[in-house]
């Protein structure tokens, strides 16, 4: 933005009266009184700041000369009606944009229908507003980017309260809300055009008959995708409900489903079921979270491996809880992964069949599921199953045709390749899930399952995006081409 000489001056006039005042205020502080001086110094700036920022506003606005009517956006004709002052929140303090403001009276027809007694709905319009960004919202880009990454850790409550002690400005949480909500939209939308590309990218891969000119990145040893799903409460109504859930009062729960993407780093905690053998350990990690289907999240999660360089990965491995959606989600984006069920979700099944057959917390239960959970980390599957087999009938659940053994023996023949766990120890490869359980809590838990948070599905999705963006480190990133408020 370029000044010109009268506005550099008046400028150079606002800043050395406000320096002259802070000197003379310095009289009355104290040596010593660090306090003191640290608030007359802030004060004075944040004086000097909303002065300088008014006059440059004003200026800008100027520089649109008012005219006495106008074509508004409607297209129909507008007069001007004064200059009017509209009061805007800045990370400097409150001022004011003194803008010329344009009324519409509306169409012939709209004249026609109030001689008829039928009011036509007039409207005004700023055109120094949309100048500055400022049609949708009273506030700065500042303050928004500020009470977006303040919303993103803290409830909507603590955000606007801290940032009205860091400021010289006032804020609700409902205002907070309502700035923040089309933040994590666009955030979300950001997420869904880089999967957009880069499912574009791999296409247009596909179709080169020659291999691409750009040299590879430097190849990963092993990188890891953990996968995981969490229930966030929904407000009752917001979402399509099943039968069951309309029969039940009170709100509702859906799951958001949660990857996190890490590579393997040189660990140096030897592995208990293979001596001698390092298990790997985190790398910095990224996350995703969405709620929805999976045809939703899955998308997503292989664009941000891809972005983590997973074409380029000399071995990929996926841990989840057994879930059939994760191991269709990864047959279908890594097809040549290493698969493995988390051994401590193994073990809660061996014990769930024990606790049925012999009874919740049982001597007789423990004696069979110790030996059991040693076969699991053995990774003997068939004798585990044979174990099962062996074991007395039980009824099936009411809910169920099959009785909690037979479940089990068929999730452990199904999941038997993924539960090889001396071989997958053997590599220096994680065998639990840790990361992807604690994602859930890093990203969903933490901010949005607070005692009594319940969500309308738009506010669930926009914390969601703009949540893991903070995480991932690419919040700041986002704003930097940015100017005007997003609304």
């Amino acid at each position: 933005m370029e000044t010109n000489e009268n506005l550099e001056k008046v400028l150079m006039q606002v800043a050395e009266s406000q320096i002259k005042h802070l000197i003379q205020s310095l009289h009355s502080v104290e040596v010593g009184d660090l306090k003191s001086l640290e608030m007359q110094v802030m004060s004075t700036i944040n004086t000097m700041g909303c002065l300088i920022m008014e006059t440059t506003l004003q200026s800008g606005s100027q520089e649109q000369t008012p005219t006495r009517q106008r074509e508004g956006a409607c297209g129909n004709p507008m007069r001007l009606v004064e200059m009017r002052g509209k009061q805007l929140q800045t990370l400097m303090g409150p001022v004011t944009l003194w803008r010329p403001y344009y009324h519409c009276a509306g169409t012939q027809a709209g004249a026609e229908d109030r001689s008829s007694g039928f009011d036509h709905e007039a409207h005004g319009e700023a055109p120094a507003d949309e100048l500055w960004g400022v049609e949708q919202h009273r506030c700065s880009v500042g303050v928004q980017q500020a009470i977006s990454r303040l919303c993103a850790s803290l409830t909507l409550e603590a955000a606007a309260d801290t940032l009205s002690h860091l400021f010289p400005l006032q804020m609700s949480a409902r205002q907070a809300l309502n700035l923040i909500q089309p933040v994590g939209e666009a955030f979300k939308e950001q997420e869904e055009e880089q999967m957009q590309r880069v499912f574009e990218q791999a296409g247009q891969a596909r179709s080169q008959s020659e291999p691409p000119s750009t040299p590879p990145s430097p190849t990963i040893r092993r990188m890891y995708v953990e996968i995981d799903g969490i229930l966030a409460r929904l407000r009752r109504g917001s979402v399509p409900m099943e039968e069951k859930e309309g029969k039940r009062p009170g709100d509702i729960y859906r799951e958001v489903k949660v990857g996190a993407v890490f590579e393997a780093e040189p660990g140096r905690k030897r592995s208990a079921l293979a001596p001698g053998v390092f298990v790997d350990a985190a790398g910095p990690k990224t996350y995703v979270a969405r709620r929805g289907t999976v045809g939703d999240f899955a998308p997503l999660l292989y664009a941000l491996a891809h972005q983590r360089g997973v074409t380029h990965a000399q071995q990929v491995v996926i841990l989840g809880d057994g879930a059939p959606w994760i191991w269709n989600l990864v047959q279908e984006h890594f097809p040549m992964a290493v698969q493995i069920v988390d051994l401590w979700h193994a073990q809660q099944h061996v014990w769930q069949v024990a606790n049925a057959v012999f009874g919740a917390n049982t001597a007789q239960g423990a004696q069979w599921a110790e030996p059991g959970c040693q076969l699991l980390e053995e990774g003997n599957i068939e004798a585990l199953v044979e174990a099962m087999a062996l074991l007395p009938p039980i009824p099936p659940p009411p809910t169920s045709t099959r009785s909690i053994p037979e479940q089990a023996i068929g999730y452990f023949i199904t999941n038997a390749a993924r539960m090889r766990y001396p071989a997958f120890r053997a590599q220096g490869m994680h065998i639990g899930s840790g990361i992807a359980e604690a994602a859930c809590k890093t990203v969903v838990s933490t901010r949005m399952k607070r005692s009594g948070m319940r969500w309308t599905p738009p506010g669930l999705d926009a914390l969601l995006a703009l949540r893991t963006a903070r995480l991932n480190g690419t919040f700041d990133a986002f704003w930097e081409p940015r100017f005007h408020l997003i609304a």
